[in-house]
């Protein structure tokens, strides 16, 4: 039922009103969320959905890693490692700033750790959304090349800060959280990387689609799986798959992504609708102001740090003006990011709070970042050059 009312509001939303038809799953899961027709039928996102969840965002992490190449990274280099930090530390400073200028608190939570928590939440970025518009509109140039590699980084970047911030909450010192910050990175990377050599190998004895596609699904559940149990970043590890992947095949690496490019749209209507699930109607009445704040601080501060960082860079007006914009989206990280507080021995009692305020705060981002980066690539020039690129090679 969550597939085919999505399937169907997608569908129409795009039709009718010429939004992305990610907005359309997200509103299919908040229709079967427990306070809506989940509670009689007995939709609730509960721990399976977790799993499937991480796997999806693997697959879309995948793909990511695997729309760069490296002629890409050394051509957009600097530009891509300026707008990210400035996207970065833009959406951080605002964040934190802002709440704790205003001295806001929320059950138990101090208003300083509560400006930490969402500043660090509020780096990060949603490659589901962003891929899924991407992928709908056909989307190519110079500033969806710079955007996906920047989603890439930009994660990575929101690990870092949020470990530390967690230290520093946990009293535990910066010193303490450096061994933990280098072994999820390091990790995701080398198992990426090694994950992608053996994966092109493999694939060369592997003649058929079907039995490649076993093959990639095989290896990024096995990765989603090992950073679960090895505490390091899947998101990291399946980026780094892809582009890995990429990279050791060569000249020839479609028959590695082809597979699953073909699969793309049911990953995006499972992952948004289930991400729906998590929506609370009391959480977002009871703090309304604060989720708006929330919003606005972030879509300011990473629109404006953003601009100056690709600026400084020498970026063209095309990419500086935009990627800002392009990047509002932010879903699954952020909600992970959330539960992880959790396991907070300070935060026990407050976290389940948190947690919906963020996930929330979220579909908020998912909804009108989705319609926000659709924009962002219009202006750009950049929706439906894939498919005319495709059409020029066809006739020549």
């Amino acid at each position: 039922m969550l597939v085919i009312s999505g399937l169907i509001l997608g569908v129409l939303g795009s039709h009718l009103f010429h939004v992305p038809r990610v907005v359309g799953y997200i509103l299919a899961g908040v229709l079967f969320a427990p306070d809506f027709l989940g509670g009689p039928l007995g939709a609730e996102a509960t721990e399976w959905t977790q799993s499937v969840v991480a796997v999806t965002l693997g697959i879309i992490a995948y793909l990511i890693g695997g729309a760069a190449t490296v002629a890409q990274l050394r051509q957009l280099g600097w530009m891509i490692v300026s707008a990210t930090l400035g996207k970065v530390s833009g959406s951080f400073v605002a964040v934190l700033v802002g709440f704790t200028l205003l001295g806001t608190t929320v059950a138990d939570v101090p208003a300083w750790t509560l400006a930490l928590l969402l500043a660090a939440i509020a780096t990060t970025t949603a490659p589901g959304a962003i891929m899924a518009i991407i992928h709908q509109y056909r989307a190519r140039g110079p500033l969806t090349t710079a955007l996906l590699v920047m989603v890439a980084l930009d994660d990575a970047l929101a690990l870092v800060i949020f470990s530390l911030v967690l230290a520093a909450i946990e009293s535990t010192g910066f010193a303490d959280a450096i061994p933990v910050v280098i072994w999820e990175i390091v990790a995701a990377i080398g198992l990426g990387m090694a994950g992608g050599y053996v994966l092109e190998r493999g694939a060369r004895y592997l003649p058929e689609q079907e039995l490649k596609l076993a093959a990639l699904l095989g290896v990024i559940i096995l990765l989603t799986g090992l950073a679960n149990a090895w505490h390091f970043s899947p998101l990291l590890a399946a980026t780094v798959l892809g582009f890995s992947a990429r990279m050791f095949a060569g000249k020839h690496p479609e028959p590695l992504f082809r597979p699953l490019e073909q699969l793309q749209e049911v990953v995006y209507v499972l992952f948004f609708t289930l991400a729906g699930l998590h929506f609370a109607p009391a959480v977002v009445s009871s703090h309304a102001g604060l989720i708006v704040l929330y919003f606005l601080l972030r879509a300011g501060g990473q629109i404006i740090g953003a601009m100056i960082g690709a600026q400084l860079a020498g970026a063209p007006r095309v990419i500086s003006h935009n990627v800002g914009l392009i990047m509002l989206p932010q879903g699954g990280v952020a909600i992970g990011m959330a539960l992880m507080l959790t396991g907070v021995p300070s935060l026990e009692d407050s976290a389940l709070l948190i947690i919906n305020i963020v996930t929330a705060t979220t579909l908020l981002t998912e909804t009108f970042g989705a319609v926000a980066t659709r924009f962002g690539l219009s202006r750009a020039g950049e929706l439906g050059q894939l498919a005319k690129t495709t059409k020029m090679k066809e006739s020549t």
